[in-house]
């Protein structure tokens, strides 16, 4: 059977990447988010490329 993907969106997205920087253990924080770690790290890292232009909603 096929999962589909989750779709988290930009407020939760940002609020995850900022509790990451004010935590210590981010791997502890993924699995209270319910993310996986390396999701966490992608994001932060998408965070520090873009700044104020990250996780921008797409329409659909």
């Amino acid at each position: 059977m096929k999962q589909s993907r989750k779709i988290y969106d930009s407020v939760f997205k940002r609020k995850a990447v900022e509790l990451s920087q004010e935590r210590s253990n981010i791997s502890e924080l993924a699995r209270e988010l319910g993310i996986r770690v390396t999701l966490l790290y992608k994001w932060r890292k998408e965070q520090e490329e873009f700044g104020e232009g990250s996780f921008l909603e797409k329409e659909i």
